[in-house]
Parts: structure tokens; sequence; C-alpha cells
């Protein structure tokens, strides 16, 4: 039935209609729709398009199990599944997730928890964001349904429908940001702490999602994108660095970073290696090898940033790296100078004449000069697994010398041989190959 006109008045009229109306047939339809299937998966819809724009993590994983979340060292964000909501009243099923995540990976234990953070929904939006999504599926299926004839509604009606499914997708994405609101990171005070999860409301009428989520991470020091080698002195001080052991790996403390909520959570391996670079170029925050046996370092450097950043990268205590530079320093002459020669007495290579005897002249034998070599040739064998170490030596301990005298002109050769029993792998050979190209040699040939 359906009626005009002001219903407190006589001159409302009633009437039988038989066409449907539009909006008790979507209150109906809205019905059908379940929470954890319809309405879940269209949520996941809306919120993998906001969160398109989080270009700031290396993965985005929407309401998925912490078994399918790779434990690896990128970067991550994990959408908490409606079920795990935060409020401030009741936060324990968002806090209480973020915790099942860092520790677990499936039935494995996770061991690089400290490279997730979490994106929760609120409790009191959750109610609101489901009734969006039910009426817009609800307009969604009046529209299928009347494409396909299944419905007959007449062209106003139809028109109505359209406009009332558009109204209802439009807001969706403005409601689903103003439910997942809350940023979680785990987090740790110490190495005897207890974990507990940091908690921060995000701002829902500014920027996109993906720089806000950037912004409140950087704000908060969650995530690190530029570090100062004085932060990186003061962990290796307090919990690498010992009276009997002052060198620590600097690849140690990366993997560390990954697993522990109470090492900062770098953004990236090249923001360590940034860091080690800048404070290997003084002498205040540390030392640099390249390893470390019977008490020496090789590679030892102090205050030189010429570093790199691998596996096999030592950190020295300054102090330490101070008394072992003193301890181990050797004075090199300067080529091309020579010590001062004190004058040889002035002697005369003939005979003095005798008043008396006849003159004879005789000649001394002179003291033959010793000839120079004019050039030097060296080879090495290398072992593959320390050719880097082995390569820092050689260029620091041989090829440096011979280049610091002035008249040395010095060339350097790098000569490579493989074998393979059963034949090179052909990704093993296409990446030589290419390799060998990019680096310009001379020679990159394969037989079979």
């Amino acid at each position: 039935m359906s009626s005009s006109g002001d219903k407190a008045q006589d001159a409302t009229r009633y009437w039988f209609d038989t066409r449907a109306n539009l909006r008790r047939e979507m209150e109906e339809r809205k019905k059908r729709f379940e929470d954890k299937n319809e309405v879940r998966g269209r949520m996941a819809e809306i919120m993998k398009k906001l969160v398109a724009g989080a270009s700031f993590f290396d993965g985005t994983h929407l309401f998925t199990p912490h078994g399918d979340v790779p434990d690896d060292s990128a970067l991550r964000l994990v959408v908490l599944a409606p079920e795990l909501f935060y409020s401030k009243e009741e936060p324990r099923p968002a806090t209480g997730g973020v915790l099942d995540y860092v520790r677990n990976n499936g039935t494995k234990p996770r061991y690089r928890g400290n490279r997730l953070l979490f994106l929760a929904p609120d409790h009191g939006a959750l109610t609101r964001l489901r009734d969006c999504i039910r009426v817009a599926l609800a307009w969604n299926s009046i529209v299928e349904d009347v494409e396909a004839r299944r419905l007959v509604l007449d062209n106003l009606q139809a028109e109505q429908a359209k406009k009332e499914l558009k109204g209802a997708e439009d807001v969706l994405p403005r409601v689903a940001r103003e439910c997942f609101k809350w940023l979680l990171c785990p987090s740790q005070e110490s190495p005897t702490g207890k974990p507990s999860v940091e908690t921060v409301p995000l701002n829902t009428g500014g920027a996109a999602l993906g720089p806000e989520i950037e912004r409140v991470c950087l704000d908060n020091e969650w995530v690190i994108s530029t570090w100062s080698p004085i932060h990186l002195r003061a962990k290796l001080k307090e919990l690498y660095w010992k009276a009997d052991k002052p060198a620590a790996k600097a690849d140690d403390f990366w993997e560390d970073t990954l697993r522990y909520l109470y090492l900062p959570r770098l953004k990236d391996r090249g923001v360590l290696a940034q860091a080690i670079v800048k404070g290997a170029g003084t002498k205040d925050f540390f030392g640099t090898a390249y390893g470390e046996h019977d008490g020496k370092f090789d590679g030892f450097k102090f205050g030189d940033s010429n570093v790199q950043f691998d596996d096999t990268l030592l950190l020295i205590e300054p102090e330490a790296a101070k008394a072992y530079e003193v301890a181990n320093s050797v004075v090199i002459s300067s080529p091309g100078i020579s010590s001062p020669v004190e004058p040889a007495p002035t002697t005369s290579n003939t005979l003095q004449e005798t008043p008396g005897k006849p003159t004879t002249q005789q000649t001394l034998p002179t003291t033959p000069v010793t000839e120079r070599p004019k050039s030097f040739h060296g080879s090495a064998a290398v072992a593959p697994a320390a050719a880097k170490m082995r390569l820092v030596q050689i260029a620091e301990e041989m090829i440096a010398i011979l280049t610091a005298d002035p008249n040395a002109e010095v060339k350097v050769c790098i000569e490579i041989e493989a074998t393979f029993v059963n034949g090179a792998q052909d990704q093993t050979r296409r990446a030589v190959s290419e390799n060998a190209k990019t680096l310009g040699f001379n020679t990159a040939e394969w037989e079979r």
C-alpha cells in the first residue's frame, strides 16, 4: 500500500501499487548477506584499494592468517581481520592478535617478528561499516536482477536503483577509512622486558591512508629511514661490545634488528649501511675490519669511510680501535725520499808524492753501484670463499704501496678460472656473462 499527502489530515490518499517498493526491497535483501562471507569479502576489497598506496611497506596483507605472512626481512603491514578489533575499553582482541602474529608463523615460531606493523578496525565503527556494505550489496543485487530480468521495474525505478547503488558505493571508502584507524606497533623496552603493543589513531580526514601510515611510523620512530651512527654506537655499546669482545659483526646486528622488538626497526638494510659509512669516516664511533684471527684484524681501518657492509664486516669499539691502531702502527718511508748521508772524509785516490822518490800514481778500486729493480710481478691464489676479504687486503697492503711511488706505473689484472664437472647451469652462464660485460672484462669466454 502506498500513500500521499500528510497522514494526519483527512486528505491523505491510500492505494495499492503493483510496482515493487525499492526501499523495502533493499531492506529485505540486506538480511541475506552474512558478516563472515559476503560482508567480509567486500570489506577486504575496499581495504585493498585503500592500502594500495602504502608503498612505504614491502608488502601488505589483508585479513591474512599469521601462517601466510612470510617470515623474512621485508617490512610488512598486516590489516587485522574484523574480529581482531580495537577499542580503548577492550584492546585485547587487537593487541593479543598482534602478539600472536609476532610470535607465530603458522605452527612454527616466527623469527623475524620485528618487521610487522598492524592496522586494526575500531570496534564502534565496525557496525556502521558492515551496515553500509550490506546496503551496497543489496542495491547491487537489485540492479543485477533488473538487468537479468529477474526483477521487473519501470525505467524510473531502474534508474533510481542505479543511483542508489552509486551513492552506497561512494560512501564505502570514507566509512572504511574511519573504521580502520588504529595503527599498532609491537615493542619491548629492554631484552628482559615484556612485549607490549603501542597504539596510535590515524587522521582519517587528511591525506590518503598510505601516506598517513608512513607519517605516523616515522613521527613515532616505529620505522627508521635515516639513522645516525651515534645511535648505532649506543646500541653496540649497550648490547654487543664487551671487555673481552670489542668487535661485533655488522651483519649479526642487522639480523638481530629483524628479530628483537627492543632493537630499532630499520626500514631496510641500506639504512644501516648508510649509518656505518657515515660513522666509519671519523674516529668517534667505531673502527672497521673484515675479519679477526690470532688477535689481528684483517683490513683494519679507523677513520676511513671506504668500507663495504657485507657479511664479514666487523665494527670495533672506538677505544679498542685506538689502542689497536697505536699498537700496530708501522712507519713506512715515503718513496723517492732518501735519508741524509754523512759526507765521507775527503781522501785522494792517488798516493802523495814522497820526497826523494819518483812519483807513482795508483788508482784505488771504486765500490760498484747496485742497479735498482725496474719492475715487479706478483700473483696469489685466492680461495673463493674468502675472495672479498683477501682482495681488500691485497689492495691495501700491496697495490696501495706500489701506487704510492710516483715513478710507478701499476697495472692490475684479475684472472678467474672456473670448471664445471657436469657443465655450467644456464642461469649461471647468463648471469656471469652479463656481469662480465657490465664490469668491462676484456675477456669472458665459455668453453665446451
